[in-house]
């Protein structure tokens, strides 16, 4: 061993560049997964904390059970705490006190305070609210807040809204732990927030100004007191005196602040949205009696908590063991949440899982980074120690030394690169801890999981970069000193690997596509062997993408760089083992770039509004229309009279579970639709509809007929997939008005409606809370018939070219204010400006074009984020590059030396090599390409079934702009890699390259 250490380092010595630079890649590695593994230990060390702070003067909290909460159920009127469990909560000789406490998702109405303008003021399209924590915006999946919540209704999260209560969350839509006003990506600010109805006879934390309400008092008159979150108070600019009006559906009330009370602090911010307990109170909210809450809603409360301190914490685990029994026995009405509880809800949140799986994702992309650079870094000292590895076979060493000289020389660099990473990690960790002391709270440390995981990347890299090279070292025979091998394994093996490869990446489609079973087993199959059978077929196909690069782009890049094309016609053969590893290396960071990039946008694709939707969607959202209003809208200036039609619409719940929403919920399948009433005839039967309806089943004629002649309708594929419906089935219909009555509808056509969840989601089309399985026509008269529609509220229209929407707005409203009234029961996300603009409180005005840009360019943001750690990724491989060309630049001085003889200029010698670091970059073009468009389509194929997006059965899309984006920038870095290395050799002198070449071994 001992003649081995001294071999290994020797070989240091020797090439002190090599080391540092497969160092320097290795550290860049390693520190990736500290800083993405650092940003969740630094979240999940802080739960302890929040939870304890979350519970505040009490031990437990009673809440609903989760089963009442599963996500895009309608609310079913029996989510909250029944009386007879408060009941024996209050008489167990353990309680001190229950405090019981309901939410309402309120408005907080504009007002000025002595003079000035304080928090919302009447002001001009887009003035903002004040903005909440991310812990008060929750996902934005529809599934609630990260840990669960009532998904698809307004308040996800804590506080969720029944019985047409809006929830405690920030906002409408799908939100988590309710709070202040909330910020929808790239969206405008709300001015929403959580009211607390409250028996508490003290604060549920500190009080840090004035005092706490009186929840004793009986009479209430025009002004009701209350008590604001600190946080809150400071958003909105209130203070302790200050009065204000809030809004529940049609309802106005006044307040008086009477006192500011200390709230938690938020979680740091995790990709979609903060980590937040999914049910409890509010962490941001506006507290009043209880007692007061049925003049603020207008409803009998039902009770959302209970909240329970205890006369002796000592008791708390034998308490908890005796209630958990006990609810059990009492039907599990209720379930027992204790500060653990809440601490292991936001470990199993959907924000901590993202980045749970960030940090998994970050080690194995960066072992494989680290993998591929020192098996470059090794397979380089393989090749040039050929003549000194026969000699030492022939003199003393066995292949057991061989190997584990090349053994150690992988070791060492892991180490390196591990101890360096951590240390880089922690410089990083200290600049964060300085820059935002609120992310890293506890300061900046290594935790357990950043030192495992990065050591894993390192060493688990390090180990299996060794086999090939070592199995190749112990190969070298003593007559290798005068014969040595040939570095390239030899056009015979590159068809059967062709073969094996192609077969391999087949797996993968076969099993998304085509291979029956049921969706929990075919992703865990998609994840366990398609994807690894591809990674490996890709693999196995880099031979082959390196003889089509040399054979097909090697004579175009020496024409572009003005070279005699056979000097790059084997430079890449010649240099096989290192040209395919950094290639690899290469390939890693571009192809998930393009994987990303690829899967996303074609995940997208569906949900961008088609050429089917009329340009304009007018919503009248106060009152109604009559019908003699309607004259007036089509003849408004910049609207195209004829080609404008009123709607009635509705959101009614489908009879039976015809589209499976009690298995899985997705955006397919759900318990209610989108009904819109239409006139068949202009609207989807005429030579010009203003629907342009891409018919997959039927025609536009015959359905139109069919329903002005009977109750039927055209539904998008994805409904009649899901349902299992064709033409001539039928299909009821609950009025929301009526419960004891259904409707049928019998399908005339099937069609493909491209992007008609965004519409209905930024419109106020959807007339109630939570996601609708599809948007369905049926005639204008039926809908208005069967639902009780007298008066219209929408209208579609197509306006003329360069329309003015703010003189087009001023004229809706004129019309709306008419004949305002009570407000239409659209969902909270029917209030948002995002994709949408209103004008005074009664008209809102959207358009395709606003909807198409607003969600491509969310999406373009979303989608550029998660080709960020790829991106990093290809930036730490091109330091492989750096190392490959240096070793083929030196390996090759003698070579270079007899060209600079022959006339080959200084130039030219530069030019050669630049040209072989772009050869490089291509070879990485070409094998990513393949890679990242079938992983890209694999992905599409498997989110169908695993995402709660799927069921819209979207198209393969290729981003030209983002894909050529990521392989500009490969070629950049590979160009930038060769550039040291070709000015180094080019400012040497015949001589004197003639003079090294002989050196080398």
């Amino acid at each position: 061993m001992n003649v081995v250490l001294k071999i290994v380092g020797s070989y240091i010595r020797q090439y002190p560049g090599r080391l540092i630079l497969t160092s320097l890649a290795m550290i860049a590695s390693a520190c990736m997964v500290v800083w993405v593994v650092s940003g969740y230990d630094a979240l999940v060390a802080q739960f302890d904390e929040f939870s304890d702070e979350y519970m505040g003067q009490y031990h437990f909290y009673v809440v609903p059970p989760v089963s009442d909460l599963r996500p895009g159920s309608p609310p079913s009127g029996e989510d909250s705490v029944p009386q007879d469990i408060i009941a024996v909560l209050q008489a167990d000789p353990s309680v001190a006190s229950v405090d019981l406490g309901v939410q309402a998702h309120v408005e907080i109405l504009p007002f000025e305070t002595s003079g000035a303008s304080v928090g919302l003021k009447d002001s001009p399209r887009g003035q903002r609210g004040p903005q909440g924590s991310e812990a008060d915006r929750g996902d934005r999946s529809g599934r609630g807040g990260p840990g669960g919540g009532r998904g698809g209704q307004p308040g996800g999260g804590s506080g969720a809204g029944r019985g047409g209560r809006p929830g405690g969350a920030a906002s409408g839509g799908s939100r988590g732990t309710g709070g202040s006003s909330g910020l929808g990506r790239g969206g405008p600010l709300f001015r929403y927030i959580s009211l607390i109805g409250t028996t508490a006879d003290s604060p549920p934390y500190p009080m840090t100004d004035g005092s706490w309400i009186d929840t004793g008092k009986i009479e209430f008159g025009d002004t009701i007191d209350a008590v604001i979150s600190r946080g809150s108070a400071e958003a909105f600019g209130v203070s302790v005196g200050d009065e204000f009006v809030i809004k529940f559906e049609t309802n106005t009330q006044r307040l008086k602040l009477v006192g500011i009370v200390d709230q938690v602090r938020s979680l740091p911010s995790v990709g979609r949205g903060s980590p937040a307990p999914s049910r409890g109170p509010a962490t941001t909210a506006l507290y009043i009696p209880m007692l007061a809450m049925g003049k603020v809603t207008g409803q009998e409360p039902r009770i959302d908590y209970a909240a329970v301190a205890m006369k002796e914490m000592s008791a708390g685990p034998a308490f908890e063991s005796k209630w958990t029994r006990e609810l059990a026995s009492m039907g599990s009405k209720a379930e027992l949440q204790s500060a653990t509880d809440i601490e292991q809800d936001l470990s199993a949140g959907r924000s901590v899982a993202s980045m749970r799986g960030q940090a998994y994702s970050a080690t194995g992309i960066s072992m494989l980074a680290s993998l591929f650079i020192i098996f470059t870094t090794l397979s380089m000292g393989v090749h040039e120690r050929t003549r000194q590895f026969a000699v030492l076979r022939a003199i003393a060493l066995t292949k057991g030394q061989v190997a584990a000289i090349i053994s150690v020389e992988s070791i060492v660099l892991g180490l390196i690169g591990w101890l360096g990473g951590l240390a880089a990690g922690w410089l990083l960790l200290q600049v964060v801890a300085w820059s935002q002391p609120d992310f890293l709270r506890n300061g900046a440390t290594l935790g357990s999981w950043s030192i495992m995981l990065s050591g894993i990347c390192a060493f688990g890299g390090a180990i299996v970069a060794a086999v090939i090279p070592a199995w190749r070292a112990t190969r070298v025979s003593p007559l290798d000193a005068m014969a040595p091998q040939p570095i390239s394994p030899g056009t015979r093996y590159i068809v059967p690997a062709v073969v094996v490869g192609l077969t391999l990446i087949f797996v993968n489609p076969l099993l998304v596509f085509y291979v029956p079973m049921s969706d929990e087993s075919r992703y865990g199959i998609y994840a366990a062997l398609g994807c690894s059978t591809m990674a490996v077929g890709f693999l196995l196909l880099t031979p082959l993408a390196i003889s089509i690069t040399e054979r097909y782009l090697a004579a175009p890049l020496a024409w572009l760089f003005r070279l005699d094309s056979r000097l790059l016609e084997s430079q890449l053969s010649s240099n096989f083992w290192r040209t395919l590893g950094t290639s690899v290396a290469l390939t890693l960071g571009l192809g998930l770039f393009i994987a990303t990039q690829v899967w996303g946008y074609s995940m997208l694709g569906p949900f961008v509004p088609g050429e089917w939707a009329p340009d304009t969607l007018v919503n009248f959202t106060t009152g109604g229309l009559p019908d003699s209003e309607w004259e007036a809208v089509a003849h408004a200036t910049g609207v195209k009279p004829q080609r404008c039609l009123p709607l009635a619409v509705e959101q009614p719940k489908l009879v039976g579970d015809i589209t499976g929403s009690e298995e899985r919920s997705s955006v397919a399948r759900q318990d209610n639709i989108v009904l819109i009433g239409i006139d068949p005839e202009r609207g989807i039967g005429a030579d010009d509809p203003l629907l342009h309806l891409d018919f997959v089943d039927g025609d536009r004629v015959s359905a139109a007929k069919r329903m002005k002649e009977t109750n039927a309708c055209v539904v998008p594929d994805h409904f009649a997939k899901a349902s299992g419906l064709k033409i001539g089935d039928s299909f009821e219909l609950i009025p929301p008005y009526s419960p004891d009555k259904t409707v049928r509808y019998e399908i005339a056509g099937v069609v493909h409606l491209q992007g008609w969840h965004w519409m209905t989601k930024f419109s106020g089309l959807r007339r109630q809370s939570g996601r609708s399985a599809a948007m369905v026509f049926a005639d204008f008269d039926d809908v208005r018939r069967d639902f009780n529609l007298p008066e219209t509220n929408f209208f579609w229209m197509d306006t003329e070219p360069g329309v003015d929407y703010a003189k087009l707005g001023s004229v809706m409203q004129t019309i709306g204010d008419r004949y305002e009234g009570e407000r239409q029961p659209v969902n909270g996300q029917g209030t948002w400006e995002f994709a949408a603009r209103n004008f005074g409180s009664t008209v809102r005005i959207t358009t395709v074009d606003d909807v198409r840009e607003r969600i491509q360019g969310r999406a373009a943001g979303m989608i550029w984020g998660m080709g960020q750690l790829p991106l990093v990724t290809l930036a730490v491989s091109a330091i492989g590059v750096l190392n490959t060309i240096l070793a083929s630049v030196r390996t090759r001085q003698w070579d270079m030396g007899v060209m600079r003889s022959l006339g080959l200029t200084r130039w030219g010698l530069v030019r050669m090599i630049l040209a072989e670091g772009i050869l490089i970059g291509l070879v990485a073009c070409v094998l990513s390409a393949g890679f990242g468009v079938m992983a890209g389509w694999c992905g599409v194929g498997i989110s169908q079934y695993v995402s709660f997006f799927g069921g819209m059965a979207p198209t393969l899309i290729l981003p030209w702009n983002q894909l050529l984006f990521g392989c500009g920038i490969t070629l950049l870095l590979c160009l930038a890699a060769a550039l040291w290395p070709a000015i180094s050799a080019g400012r040497q002198e015949p001589l004197r390259l003639l003079q090294a070449g002989r050196t080398v071994a």
